[in-house]
């Protein structure tokens, strides 16, 4: 089991990334009941700010609780994962 203490932006940041490829267009909602996020917004603000991850976002109908109103809920799906840092060849001497 991970601590609060040990789940960082970057695991939490791995594991959207990983439902976002298997269920596109998914509301912050699903994905912190689905990927175990503290926050939601952290995390996908990070993601897209300071993780490098692309991020787009859309908008998707739902029904509330009782059926008969709808509103409009923020939906976001990956475009693309971080590139890796190429390593640089350091001589050895």
């Amino acid at each position: 089991m991970i601590g609060p203490d040990l789940d960082t932006h970057a695991a939490q940041a791995e594991r959207v990334a990983d439902f976002l490829t298997r269920q596109p267009e998914a509301t912050a909602a699903e994905l912190a009941a689905a990927c175990d996020l503290g926050c939601p917004s952290k995390v996908l603000s990070a993601m897209a700010r300071e993780l490098g991850y692309g991020m787009r976002r859309g908008w998707r109908w739902v029904y509330c609780a009782s059926g008969t109103k709808r509103r409009h809920v923020r939906t976001y799906a990956l475009t693309h994962r971080p590139r890796l840092a190429r390593q640089l060849p350091l001589p050895l001497d």
